[in-house]
């Protein structure tokens, strides 16, 4: 499993720089420039100060950087929902791998929430996970 000091390793070999910024009310915002480096700006002083949401919002952000999954607002035509998506899915696939999640629910991880403790994770993350994974709506 991928934990906060991974993904940090991950945001220094993709160099991509984390800003301890004043963002309030938002805890992080990613920004690409216009010479294609990355900026995650994390505001600590709201983070919640539990290493859960602190990986989970990294990752998400981590997640905008390298699939460079970011809209232009100034277009109609760009949707916003799409880059959301790509983010969260980046994130999931690297916290909670597809082939990692099925060995744990063989080995009796099936609730949602089990799934959520044993991966470190918000119960809403693990929904996103199972709908990407197995592509049922069911599990929302």
């Amino acid at each position: 499993m991928v934990t906060i000091n991974d993904l940090y390793e991950i945001a220094d070999k993709e160099s991509v720089e984390i800003i301890d910024f004043d963002l309030s009310p938002v805890m992080a915002v990613s920004h690409m420039d216009e010479h294609g480096d990355c900026y995650i700006g994390i505001d600590y002083k709201i983070l919640p100060k539990d290493t859960k949401t602190e990986k989970m919002v990294l990752a998400h952000e981590l997640g905008h950087c390298v699939k460079g999954a970011f809209y232009n607002r100034y277009s109609k035509f760009d949707i916003r929902g799409r880059h959301e998506y790509r983010a969260d899915k980046w994130a999931i696939e690297n916290l909670m791998p597809k082939s990692e999640m099925e060995n744990a629910m063989k080995q009796g991880y099936i609730e949602v929430w089990q799934l959520a403790e044993y991966f470190d994770v918000s119960e809403e993350m693990v929904k996103k996970a199972l709908f990407i994974y197995f592509d049922n709506q069911n599990f929302l």
